[in-house]
């Protein structure tokens, strides 16, 4: 089995070996978040007998350290307009912590 890393550093394979149904949705999309170089990654599985679609945006922000930003819904919902804005509202407000 082929072995890819994510922005985040996960890898492919431990995602399939977690969720025997992994399924990637499109191309890893080369992005910025808040100034930063990021990554987006979506992905299909079933957890607990549903099926959800994820959305992972990996960015580092220096000093070996980096972010994985996770939102799931089910996938039947991806589309709703709340999870959305949902979505949209969690980029526009995280804040990296300060040490």
């Amino acid at each position: 089995m082929a072995t890819t890393r994510s922005p985040s550093g996960a890898t492919t394979s431990s995602r399939r070996s977690q969720y025997g149904d992994y399924q990637r949705v499109g191309e890893i999309r080369a992005t910025t978040y808040q100034g930063r170089e990021a990554a987006d990654m979506e992905w299909l599985a079933t957890v607990d007998g549903t099926r959800v679609r994820t959305l992972g945006r990996g960015f580092l922000i220096g000093g070996g350290r980096g972010f994985s930003l996770r939102w799931t819904t089910p996938a039947a919902d991806w589309d709703d307009a709340a999870n959305q804005r949902a979505l949209e509202t969690i980029l526009r407000t995280f804040r990296v912590p300060s040490d």
